[in-house]
């Protein structure tokens, strides 16, 4: 009997020393699960230096590029119609004129275009002792480009053109004659933004060749001049710009 309390004494002692065991052991056991799962903040760092990102022209994102070309295809007009007024002075004479012209845009190029104008216009000169007038078209092709590349606001304009005229000269002593003339020359300026629609345009001829035929009793003479002053024989044009249509490149 005593033998066999002592066998259930000790199952009883080894039982519950298993129980407390156990529960350690759990304990144990999930306290390392949870210092298994600990994040090391350390290993997960950023390095900003090795994420430094380009903004170069060339690596610029497509968005940005795209941007670009729809601002550029507003800065450059598909077509534009100008009109307005001229003045030019010599010693002995003073010019001046009314004018319109329709721009097409040939090209569109980063920060610049092509252009090419048909006008008409009238011109007037008035001397010391005679009066003509004028009623001419001309041609041009024109260059337009932004004197700052990210500036589209203001655009240096230069080129060519050509312009036929005819029209009669009036002297106080009542003689008359009939003349027509043939004019090819360069052409500068400027071109000033106001807004989206409007814009303020300065021209002038820098150098011109002048073929003309003046015609009385019958009686043909055939003259030539080259003159390459400025606002000498020439005419100083300012005109208001209205943009018809913009498009994307």
């Amino acid at each position: 009997m005593t033998f066999a309390f002592f066998l259930i004494n000790s199952a009883t002692q080894l039982q519950s020393q298993n129980l407390y065991e156990n529960e350690i052991t759990f304990q144990d056991l999930d306290i390392a699960s949870i210092s298994s799962q600990t994040i090391d903040l350390k290993s997960y760092e950023v390095n900003i230096d090795d994420y430094e990102l380009d903004y170069s022209v060339e690596n610029a994102p497509k968005s940005i590029t795209q941007n670009d070309a729809q601002v550029n295809a507003v800065a450059y007009a598909l077509s534009m119609v100008a009109f307005g007024v001229g003045f030019g002075f010599t010693e002995f004479e003073t010019l001046w004129c009314i004018h319109a012209e329709y721009y097409l845009r040939l090209a569109l190029f980063t920060n610049s275009a092509i252009y090419a104008a048909l006008g008409a216009g009238y011109n007037s000169i008035n001397g010391d002792n005679f009066t003509a007038n004028i009623l001419d078209v001309t041609l041009k092709l024109l260059m337009f480009a932004a004197l700052v590349k990210r500036y589209q606001q203001v655009k240096f304009l230069y080129g060519i053109f050509g312009r036929y005229g005819f029209g009669s000269e009036k002297f106080n002593d009542g003689f008359k004659t009939d003349f027509t003339r043939l004019v090819v020359g360069l052409i500068v300026g400027f071109q000033i933004l106001i807004s989206p629609q409007w814009s303020f345009m300065i021209q002038t001829s820098v150098l011109n060749y002048q073929e003309q035929i003046r015609k009385y009793s019958g009686i043909e003479i055939k003259d030539n001049t080259t003159w390459g002053l400025i606002n000498k024989n020439n005419i100083l044009a300012f005109s208001l710009v209205y943009t018809f249509a913009n498009s994307k490149r």
